[in-house]
């Protein structure tokens, strides 16, 4: 073949979870190939807060890249957050005096372009603005032809391309079921009032014939991303168009509406997909990884997806490290990185997944919530500190 690059591993995706994969990479001194279809900074749609996980990725790439995450310009930092069960039930999150934050909110063309400035010049080779033509499995591993028509052999892909993930498609061949997917609107809009003063997080169940979940997040720039999203088979089941809904909610809600007086939207409202599929399908095969929402690592109830995806990227550099030592890139060898998932989030994930079910049964929930409201709050604070910095 003309032109053939050889490697030994290829991420494809440079969103956070690609983007952590290859920091560690980096770190772990392996040489390897990045690619994305956009040229970043690129926008993507999100509801743009930042929790747990992410904040334990960037304490793991290190005091440098975390203490910039710290005093980033355009990242607000919050110590609350309040989930609204209903009007009058709600849980109070908060972070103690001595940590930094709880919750973070930033725009992902700033966050995105952040992680990726952090990829290494001397170990990563960045092919950005040119897609994935086509996957094709070799005896010598999988050729990625790219769009400009450059072929590059991996002996590891690393599949870190979102929710419609080509490595998924191509080499697992298995669409995951709606009802293990949630889909999303958000927008932005300004002179937005009654805003709390500590950058609080407000987060609303409004129940539908099935939950919604509202979210409204400050961002940097005096603007605030208004979010509304449900199970996605639950949407079609009763046919919830949700532009209707948040629309009403911002007009008709008791608790939210006089915040939207004077408001003015500032984009279009925009769609997209949470993925928490994971344990449901292989994450691994021969020669090829998966990360992130391309492995449905998304949290099903609280909806935390970059902080898992940047983790899945850490935990997969240790089987990718493995496997290059013994020179064996089969499922065999790789199968480690589905042990190392599931022993890192299999648990919450489970509960999450859990706990979302229960919320359909409205009376049961709100009564297990008041009932066990401080007993949440407090193992709440544990869990900030076993799965965060």
């Amino acid at each position: 073949m003309n032109n053939l690059i050889k490697t030994d591993v290829c991420i494809i995706g440079a969103g956070p979870s690609g983007s952590a994969t290859s920091i560690m990479l980096s770190k772990e001194k392996i040489h390897h190939y990045i690619i994305d279809k956009a040229v970043f900074p690129r926008d993507k749609t999100c509801g743009d807060g930042l929790i747990l996980y992410a904040y334990k990725s960037l304490k793991i790439f290190g005091d440098n890249i975390f203490n910039s995450f710290l005093n980033h310009p355009k990242i607000l930092h919050s110590k609350s957050v309040r989930l609204h069960i209903n009007n009058e039930l709600v849980i109070n999150f908060k972070e103690s005096k001595d940590r930094d934050m709880l919750i973070s909110y930033v725009k992902r063309i700033d966050f995105d372009n952040f992680l990726v400035e952090q990829i290494s010049n001397d170990f990563a080779f960045k092919e950005f603005g040119n897609g994935v033509k086509s996957l094709e499995k070799t005896e010598k591993g999988i050729l990625v032809k790219l769009k400009d028509n450059k072929q590059i052999l991996a002996k590891i892909i690393v599949g870190a391309d979102g929710v419609n993930s080509l490595v998924s498609r191509k080499l697992i061949k298995k669409k995951p079921d709606t009802k293990y997917k949630s889909t999303f609107i958000s927008a932005y809009f300004k002179n937005v009032d009654h805003l709390p003063k500590d950058y609080e997080a407000e987060i609303r169940i409004v129940y539908k014939k099935t939950p919604l979940f509202f979210y409204i997040f400050p961002l940097s720039d005096g603007t605030v991303n208004v979010s509304l999203g449900a199970r996605t088979d639950k949407l079609n089941k009763y046919n919830i168009n949700l532009l209707e809904e948040v629309d009403h909610i911002l007009k008709s809600h008791e608790k939210v509406k006089n915040k939207f007086i004077k408001a003015t939207i500032t984009s279009k409202w925009r769609g997209w997909v949470i993925p928490f599929h994971f344990g449901k399908q292989q994450v691994f095969g021969d020669n090829f990884l998966l990360v992130g929402d391309a492995a449905g690592l998304a949290n099903a109830f609280y909806k935390e997806g970059v902080g898992t995806g940047m983790m899945s990227g850490i935990l997969a550099v240790k089987t990718i490290k493995e496997a290059i030592r013994i020179n064996d890139f089969s499922s065999k060898t790789l199968n480690k990185h589905q042990k190392n998932l599931k022993s890192e989030f299999s648990k919450l994930l489970k509960f999450s997944y859990f706990t979302l079910r229960l919320m359909r049964f409205k009376q049961i929930f709100y009564t297990l919530v008041s009932l066990f409201k401080n007993k949440v709050e407090k193992k709440f604070k544990k869990m900030i500190i076993k799965r965060s910095y």
